[in-house]
Order: structure tokens, then sequence, then C-alpha cells
């Protein structure tokens, strides 16, 4: 791993946030879900995300529609899968620029949300991703209709530039990044 700025980072916090409302919310929900047949996936949303980030972080969410925390844009995915950002015609341009100018926190997480890996990438080792896809945001849109632009970050892209913040498997906090 490389070494990265990063501030102190307020793991037991985080942690707490997540017990009880990622974790116990999702089985609270599960016996439920299961019984009417549907999956527990995708059941906690990219806010939860948002705020389990911010307080790790010690961040505050941004206004507007710029980054989702005002030093961080958060993005979450299943173990293994990619990141996905998402573009409107309205704000893209705005968006990506904004994209561009904050760190980014990648939260990797099981389907039943036992297990969880929070990576930071910092900005300058998105820019050239950001870069690659300014001229294909704006060549989307000139194609009447298009109102959004998605593209992704993989996993493996985020494991190699990327520094491993916290980590937790089975429900407990097995590691968290020790900052100076």
């Amino acid at each position: 791993m490389r070494t990265i700025r990063v501030p102190i980072i307020q793991a037991q916090e985080a942690y707490s946030f997540y017990r009880a409302f990622i974790l116990e919310y999702s089985r609270n929900k599960a016996e439920i879900y299961e019984r009417y047949g549907f999956s527990l996936q995708g059941s906690v949303g990219s806010k939860d995300w948002e705020v389990f980030a911010a307080i790790l972080l010690n961040d505050r969410a941004r206004r507007g529609d710029g980054a989702d925390l005002e030093n961080y844009e958060v993005k979450s995915a299943t173990t293994g899968s990619s990141f996905e950002y998402q573009y409107h015609r309205n704000h893209g341009l705005d968006k990506l620029t904004d994209d561009k100018n904050v760190d980014h926190i990648f939260v990797s997480r099981s389907k039943d949300y036992m297990d969880v890996e929070v990576w930071v990438v910092e900005r300058t080792d998105m820019t050239s991703t950001f870069d690659k896809w300014l001229p294909e945001l704006l060549q989307n849109y000139e194609t009447a209709g298009r109102q959004r632009f998605r593209r992704s970050v993989t996993y493996g892209f985020v494991r190699s530039q990327g520094n491993l913040l916290l980590e937790i498997r089975t429900g407990e906090l097995t590691y968290s990044l020790e900052t100076t």
C-alpha cells in the first residue's frame, strides 16, 4: 500500500453506526424479506453509507449536486463489483468537475452486510479516469433525450490504488487504519 494523507478516523463511532443502523437494521428485516421472497441485497440505502463515511472521516454532507461529503465522494457496491458513477444531463459536467476535486471512499460489502471494507483513493489517483470520461460525457449529451451518463470504477482499481481504512468481518470490527 502507498502512503497517503488520511484524516484521523473515528473507527469506533462509525462501527457503532454500522452495528445499529446497517447490520441490525438489515437483520431485523431479513426474516420478513425472506418470507415474501425478497433478497436482502439493496435494503440498505446509499445515504446510510454516506453517513457511515461522514462519521468515519468526521466530515459533513455537501449541499447541492456535487460530491456527497465536503471532502469525499462515497460509493458502495457488493464485494468484487464495480462502483458506479452516474452523471445527470443538467448537472453532469459540474458533478464530474466536483468529483475531480475530492478524494473517493469506496465501501465494499457482502450481500448480507456482515463483511465491509472501506477504501480511500486520493483525487490525484482518480484524475486520469475523470479526464477520460469528460469527452465521453460531452459526447453522450449530444444525443437528444440522453439524461444520464454512467461509468464504473473496478474493485481491482480500488484495491490497487487505494488504502484500506476499515474492515469488518462477520459483523466485527477487525481493522482500522492507524493515523498519526
